[in-house]
């Protein structure tokens, strides 16, 4: 069974550009079933590093990949 990680929540990002918080969750989207407190912290963690931001105004919660994602992305694809 494959867990949620970094990688593969960037990865998604990257696919899909922008996705709402629910979205985001759907195993269609991840490829993996996401434990709701691993996705929550997850997506913390990458925003607070800059790699993931919030659309302000946007109802619901929308997250899209910075170009800093995008670049870390393409970091992780060649570990």
């Amino acid at each position: 069974m494959t867990t949620l990680n970094r990688k593969i929540l960037i990865d998604a990002m990257i696919k899909h550009e922008t996705l709402t918080v629910d979205d985001i969750g759907k195993s269609a989207n991840l490829g993996v079933a996401a434990d709701k407190g691993q996705l929550d912290y997850f997506l913390r963690q990458l925003y607070k590093d800059g790699m993931i931001t919030v659309l302000d105004g946007v109802i619901p919660c929308t997250y899209t990949i910075t170009d800093k994602g995008i670049k870390e992305g393409e970091r992780l694809a060649h570990e």
